[in-house]
């Protein structure tokens, strides 16, 4: 970390929940307003202002209160909390030595998706899948948290579908199977997560199976939305239904 007090890292997790570990073990005690600072800091990725920092994290006080709430938060950041934290008079940023899960899913995520990048096979597999099945900050209703959810949701779901797929053309079934999944879990809705599961039986030779998908699919459909399935997708299935 940037104060060179030792050699221990820093984590802080936000897929699947807060954690704050040092050197593998968890730093306890954390105030929530610590860590909301910590997790804001850590999504937002840059140097930020104390007024916009306090704006964010306090939207319904007053400029005066969000103002003070930020400096009890910083306050309450002690040892390597606060060694975390990089403080100047105006400024406000998460110390570049602290490693965050989401900044390495999100660069897994975005490598998955461009097709001209760098991924390698390195990327795709079960590593990959835990990578980018967990929520960001479950059950935090700030606008912030909720917004970055969201984003990282949409991005985590066509990177799984693009692992699922590249799988899927590997003859890596199982794998590719619970990586479509998983994006099925994070948007049961979404026609082209349920084809990533389709395509994964029907490549196996599984027809019975992913009938069977596209029927609980089309029923799922009708009940949430009143909505057939797209012609896209009942054409990967042509002439199943009729054998």
């Amino acid at each position: 970390m940037g104060s060179g007090d030792g050699p221990e890292e820093a984590e802080l997790s936000l897929l699947g929940g807060f954690l704050f570990s040092v050197g593998g073990e968890e730093l306890l005690g954390l105030s929530v307003g610590s860590q909301r600072l910590l997790a804001f800091l850590a999504i937002s990725d840059r140097v930020m202002a104390r007024s916009e920092v306090a704006g964010a994290l306090w939207s319904e006080s007053s400029e005066f209160h969000a103002a003070a709430n930020l400096r009890s938060a910083v306050s309450r950041l002690k040892g390597s909390a606060r060694n975390a934290v990089v403080v100047s008079a105006s400024n406000l940023s998460l110390d570049e030595g602290v490693i965050v899960d989401v900044h390495r899913s999100t660069a897994l995520a975005r490598r998955l998706i461009d097709r001209a990048g760098e991924s390698s096979e390195a990327d795709v597999g079960g590593p990959a899948v835990l990578a980018l099945s967990d929520d960001l900050l479950p059950g935090w209703y700030d606008d912030w948290a909720v917004i970055a959810a969201e984003d990282w949701r949409q991005l985590r779901v066509y990177a799984l579908e693009a692992v699922a797929a590249r799988l899927t053309a590997s003859h890596r079934f199982a794998e590719a199977a619970t990586a479509a999944r998983s994006a099925i879990r994070a948007e049961p809705l979404r026609e082209s997560a349920r084809a990533a599961l389709i395509r994964v039986h029907l490549a196996e030779g599984n027809e019975s199976v992913a009938l069977g998908e596209f029927q609980r699919y089309r029923v799922l459909l009708r009940h949430e939305l009143g909505i057939e399935p797209t012609a896209r997708l009942t054409q990967l299935l042509a002439g199943l239904e009729r054998s």
